[in-house]
Formats: C-alpha cells, sequence, structure tokens
C-alpha cells in the first residue's frame, strides 16, 4: 500500500513539476496570452513576473520530498488566487482550469506530510 501511494505521488509531482514550470516559464514573455490576460486584469508586469516566478519554483519543490509540502502549498496559493481573480472579474466558470492542480497540490501536501 506504502509503495503505491509513493508511486502516486510521484506520478503527480512530476505532473504538477511539468505544468508549473512550463506555465510559470510562459509568463516572462510580454507578448505571451499569460501577459495579455494579466494586462485585462489589471495587475501589473512585476505581479506576473513573481507569479511565474513563484510556479516555476514551486514545480522544482513539488520534485523534492522534503520540500515538496512547500510548494504543494505554494501551488495551492496561487491556485486560489488565481480562482479568485475569475470570480473577482465575474467568470466563475473560468475557475475550473485551477480545480486539478489545487487538488492535485492538495494530494502532495497531505502525503508528504512528515510523520
Amino acid at each position: 500500500m506504502r509503495r503505491t501511494r509513493d508511486v502516486l505521488l510521484w506520478v503527480i509531482a512530476v505532473f504538477l513539476a511539468y505544468v508549473f514550470v512550463r506555465q510559470g516559464s510562459a509568463k516572462f514573455f510580454h507578448d505571451s496570452g499569460w501577459a495579455k490576460a494579466f494586462r485585462a486584469w489589471h495587475y501589473p508586469d512585476w505581479f506576473r513576473i513573481a507569479v511565474g516566478t513563484l510556479e516555476i519554483c514551486a514545480g522544482v519543490l513539488v520534485l523534492v520530498p522534503r520540500y515538496a509540502r512547500i510548494g504543494a502549498c505554494v501551488i495551492i496559493a496561487i491556485m486560489l488566487g488565481g480562482m479568485a481573480t475569475h470570480v473577482y472579474w465575474g467568470h466563475p466558470r473560468q475557475m475550473t482550469s485551477e480545480l486539478l492542480p489545487l487538488i492535485l497540490a492538495t494530494m502532495i501536501a497531505i502525503g508528504r506530510w512528515k510523520r
């Protein structure tokens, strides 16, 4: 049972790392879809870069079992912020894209809890 749990946590961690390193990197380009979205939400450019940096760091941290919980908590915070942005701008249906990473990061945070 423990081996199955560990394999599942690794699969989730690799998936989250792939998604967050890739999407975080995309936030550094001024002509990306993310740059346009952050401007539409009236966020400054530095905030987009900060979110991208946090996403990349979180993506790397979830791959290190000792720090995976920290990375997962950063992902959870970013996803909650993204959901709040969608609700604030009157697009609550768009926040569904944050649900899967939120759930998976929660699984990592709980699964990597130091016993």
